[in-house]
Order: structure tokens, then sequence, then C-alpha cells
């Protein structure tokens, strides 16, 4: 075996073939192996079995503890009955169960064929489950740990859906994350604003409206502006609206040629009744103090919300999970670092992929907030309900009673059966009432 000249070979432990515990019947404890090892290369041809390794490692490195998750309960025996014959340190096993994720792969062989098929940029995928992964999708190691220990280690199989982890994680970056703002490339729109300051001004202001300890940055204010289509679209000649950080303008044209809109308003910076006018992000239309960037959007790896044992992953791959777009964006983002989070006002938070060096743009990573609807009205391109419910099934409302099996009857819930009893009294109690008869005494 050790010298390669057998492949189907392996050596077993000579227990007892007829014990009650399967795995005490004859475990195997060394077995063949070909493939070239990621440190010893083909340096050995037979590797020890991870019943016969685990616990001899965890005895001689002073494991305590050992936590497995519950499908190896049925090898716990084992484990036991080595450190007994080999007379170890005892460990003891705790058992919880695996943390399934809505349309997360988890297992590492199925995630390696993704790498294999290069689907994705690698372990450290935005849409992995690794930690590298989710952490370069913007999840802080603070909010990981309170997710983990919020959830405890159950002994029950659940799906978890990722509205949980990723609102846990927005409480730890909404207090420390700077405020900045862009423009979508592709739907800016412009506002003239027929009073505003030129040449182009710069004012100090900022980088959180709660938190004055994060610092302050430089704004641009001009007559020409960037604003959103989705904004510009529902605004009407004469309604008053308001420009973040500037104030009150009230629009006196609206342009529309095609998917092209442009308006005209004047600024009023003494009228501070901000109640039912609509807010708008805006960025100074001068190509000195913007810079272009690229914002990424990534949805999940897999197209259906619970991934069962038979289900082939190349069946479920979602081809459209990676999607970019381009925005102008205020010129002092230009010192973000790789790695940090901010939140572009009525957008949403990002996190710093990859600097803006050479003829490479700066590149922003979408983070979900847990909510199923996105901060404003601005549109993103991936569907923030199945960001955080899971892809492929929709989720019943409370009314709504299960689907009903095929060729079967609809199965209705205790209270929908109720309501369905006092609605049927009050119709009977109606048609006797026309028809004169009289109710009967209680």
């Amino acid at each position: 075996m050790c010298a390669g000249k057998v492949s189907n070979w392996c050596i077993r432990a000579r227990l007892n073939m007829k014990d009650k515990v399967g795995c005490l019947r004859d475990p195997v404890f060394y077995r063949c192996k070909d493939t070239p090892h990621h440190r010893t290369g083909a340096k050995y041809k037979a590797y020890p079995t991870y019943d016969l390794t685990v616990p001899i490692v965890d005895s001689i490195e002073g494991v305590t503890h050992a936590l497995r998750t519950i499908e190896y309960r049925d090898r716990n025996p084992l484990y036991e009955w080595v450190q007994k014959k080999l007379e170890l340190r005892p460990v003891k096993i705790y058992d919880f169960s695996k943390l399934c994720m809505a349309s997360t792969v988890l297992s590492k062989r199925k995630l390696a064929w993704f790498v294999e098929e290069k689907l994705v940029e690698g372990w450290n995928d935005p849409r992995f489950p690794t930690v590298q992964g989710i952490m370069r999708k913007g999840m802080t190691v603070d909010a990981l740990k309170e997710f983990m220990l919020d959830q405890g280690p159950s002994q029950n199989n659940n799906l978890m859906e990722w509205d949980k982890i990723w609102a846990t994680n927005k409480k730890a970056i909404d207090p420390i994350a700077p405020r900045y703002t862009c423009i979508s490339k592709d739907s800016a729109c412009k506002l003239i604003i027929e009073n505003g300051p030129e040449p182009v001004s710069i004012r100090t202001t900022a980088l959180h409206p709660k938190n004055e300890a994060i610092g302050s940055k430089a704004v641009s204010y001009g007559r020409e502006l960037w604003i959103e289509r989705d904004d510009a679209k529902d605004i009407a000649e004469g309604e008053k609206i308001t420009l973040m950080k500037w104030g009150n303008a009230t629009v006196s044209k609206k342009v529309v040629e095609d998917d092209k809109i442009t308006l005209y308003a004047n600024v009023d910076e003494k009228d501070t009744d901000f109640k039912k006018t609509k807010k708008l992000t805006w960025l100074c239309a001068d190509p000195a103090t913007t810079i272009e960037v690229k914002l990424v959007e990534y949805a999940h790896l897999i197209d259906k919300q619970k991934i069962e044992e038979n289900d082939k992953v190349e069946d479920l791959v979602n081809k459209n999970s990676r999607l970019e777009s381009f925005a102008y964006a205020e010129g002092s983002v230009r010192n973000i670092q790789k790695g940090d989070i901010i939140q572009y006002e009525r957008r949403g938070f990002y996190i710093c992929d990859k600097l803006g060096i050479s003829n490479q743009l700066a590149q922003y990573v979408f983070i979900p907030d847990g909510k199923a609807k996105a901060m404003s009205t601005i549109t993103h391109q991936i569907d923030h309900a199945e960001t955080q419910k899971g892809k492929g099934e929709i989720k019943k409302g409370k009314n709504q009673p299960a689907a009903a099996a095929e060729g079967g009857e609809e199965k209705l819930s205790k209270k929908q059966l109720k309501k369905l009893e006092e609605q049927a009294k009050k119709e009977k109690a109606k048609a006797n009432k026309a028809a004169g008869i009289e109710p009967e005494p209680k």
C-alpha cells in the first residue's frame, strides 16, 4: 500500500462484524489514495481515515470538548473506542446541527466544483459561504460572532434565511460607516440650479450625521448637478424638492427628450420646511471633483431556496449572479482604502473591494442590510427579497394557506378553520332571519 503497488486495498481494525453498533464492525483505518497531497505531494500512497486520526489528534493536542456536527453522531462510539484502546486522554464530544442557509451550498466538495469550473473568482468569492467570502461582501467579525452566539449550538436541523445575519451586520456598520454620494452613470439626469454658484464652490460637511468623530469631507456645489432618473421622472414642474445637505429647491421647468430628463430649479436655503418634500441625493457635475466607480452586486449562486440531498448543483446554478454598473461619485472617495465600509446615501452600504489605480476603476461591493426592500426609490440590479430569503421559492404570507398536494385537498390552519366556521354561522343566521326563523335559545 505504501509503495503504491495496489490501489484497492485497505487496513481494517479487527473487532466484531456482528456488533450492534455499526461503526464498530471492523472499521477502515487506512486506505490507498493516489491523489497527490497538497503538502507532501506523491510521497505517501496510504493515508489514515478520519475515524482513526481525529480522536488521536484531539487528545494529543489538548482538545477538551470536540464540537462535531450531528452527522458524525453514529461514529462517536468509535471515537471513544480509539482513545480508550490507545490509553489516550478522553475528549468530551458535543454534537450540534449544521447551519443550513437558504440558496447556499455548504459542501466543500460542491464548492470546489464552482472553483474548478471557474464560475467564481476563488474560495474568497463574495458569493461563497466561506469566512473570507462573506467578509469580502462586507460581513464584520463582530457581527459574525454575535450571530453565532445568538444561534447557539442547537441540535435541530433548520434552514436559516440570510436576513438575520445581514441585519446583525448592519447594526455593527451603520454607526461607523461614513456617508458619500454616487449617481448611476447610465441613468444620470441633469438638474440645473439657476441661482447656483458659479464657479463651483466647496463646503465642508460631516461624514456621518450622528457621529462627528468620523470626520468631515469637502462637497462641491454648482449650477449643474447629477440626480438619479428614478427621482427625476417623478418630479413635476412647480414641485418643491429637498436637495440633501443643501436645502429646498422649487422646480421651474422639466424637459423630457426620450430617456433624457433635464430639470431647472431655484434653491432657497432659508426654507427649512422639509416635512413633505422628496429627498434627493445629488452630485455636482464637475469633472474636476468627481470620479467614476464600479458598483458590483452579487445574487445567490443557486436558483433554489432549499437544496435537497439528491439535487445536482450543476442543474441549479444561477448564471446571472454577478451584476455590475458604473456611477459618478464625489471625489473624496479617493481616500477610501480597500476593505473600508461606506454608505452611498439612499443606495446602501458598500465595501471597497478594489482600489482605483492606473486604468482600473475603484470597485465597491453592495452589502445586504437584512431588509427585503431597497433603502429608497433608487433601483438595484438584484432582488433584495431574494438576497435575504433565498432564490427560487416564495415564502407564503400569514393569511395564505399551504399549497394542496397534487390531487388532494388544501390544508387549512386552525385559525382559518375557525374563521370559516364563524362566517358560516353568520350566513346561516342571516338566511334564517330573512326566512322569519327565530334564532335558537342559547
